[in-house]
């Protein structure tokens, strides 16, 4: 075989080896790469799925925005060795953030911050304290079935029931839950889709501990899992948000008049993936 075809048989396999190497190479490092985003999505996917508020020196820092007559209604509190941020309501705080004649002091969260879109699973724990100066809704000629709200994930929504609500309600009052969901937006009378179910009495200064799990949907495949102080209260299976909106949360002091000042304490409020994100002090 003359050498210079030799040599460039020589040269083309060699070249051709090189091409392989190069290849594979490239191979291993669009693996590498896959692999990077791929964990740089989950690390993404895992902080946003996370929120954290414990009140100790802000909560518009938190992302909460303020519904109330006046400023001096949202205070920032230390109750019983914890961190809390008080919502005082008074006389004539009506008309407050669409509240018409029920008085007003919330704090509520973005949708986005909640994240409260069709399809997440979440879990969230707060906790909140009736103090001395909390008044419990009475009947009057005005409003002869009285209520409270103290927690609500509210639909996006400008009319009807929030999808899910800690109420005060009944003689003599107690707490109890409720959801609101499906295709059809429920007002929250007697024989509308509203469910509720019990969860006891109003037991001024004592925390009450709340552990949620939830999936937010429209359809059957919904859940929301609740308890309180570590016992189960709720294990409800459907519709967790109404068709074609989404949901944000609210920590409450909504009610109707009573004719006196009125105070909810509200502290830490947390949400993770999992239950163990949430930290052992919040697990049921």
């Amino acid at each position: 075989m003359p050498a210079r075809q030799r040599s460039s048989r020589h040269a083309h396999g060699r070249d051709s080896m090189r091409a392989s190497a190069i290849a594979r190479t490239h191979g291993v490092l669009a693996s590498l790469l896959a692999v990077a985003a791929a964990s740089a999505a989950h690390a993404h996917t895992d902080v946003a799925a996370r929120f954290l508020c414990g009140f100790q020196a802000s909560w518009s820092a938190c992302g909460f925005s303020q519904q109330a007559q006046a400023p001096d209604r949202v205070t920032l509190v230390e109750v019983a060795g914890r961190s809390g941020v008080r919502l005082r309501t008074l006389p004539g705080d009506h008309d407050v953030a669409g509240s018409g004649g029920a008085e007003r002091a919330d704090m509520a969260l973005s949708p986005e911050a909640t994240g409260c879109f069709q399809g997440q699973e979440q879990w969230w724990a707060h906790s909140l304290l009736f103090p001395p100066d909390y008044e419990v809704p009475v009947a009057t000629p005005a409003d002869p079935w009285p209520w409270g709200v103290v927690f609500a994930f509210h639909h996006t929504g400008s009319q009807g029931q929030a999808n899910f609500q800690v109420e005060v309600a009944d003689t003599p009052a107690r707490l109890r839950f409720a959801i609101s969901a499906g295709p059809v937006v429920s007002s929250g009378a007697p024989g509308s889709a509203t469910r509720r179910w019990p969860i006891g009495p109003i037991v001024r200064n004592r925390w009450y501990d709340f552990v949620y799990h939830l999936k937010w949907s429209s359809g059957s495949d919904g859940w929301f899992d609740a308890w309180v102080n570590g016992e189960q209260i709720l294990h409800y299976r459907g519709p967790t948000l109404y068709a074609g909106q989404g949901c944000y949360l609210k920590l409450a002091n909504y009610h109707t008049p009573v004719g006196k000042p009125v105070s909810v304490v509200h502290a830490r409020v947390l949400r993770g993936p999992t239950r163990e994100a949430l930290g052992s002090g919040a697990l049921p």
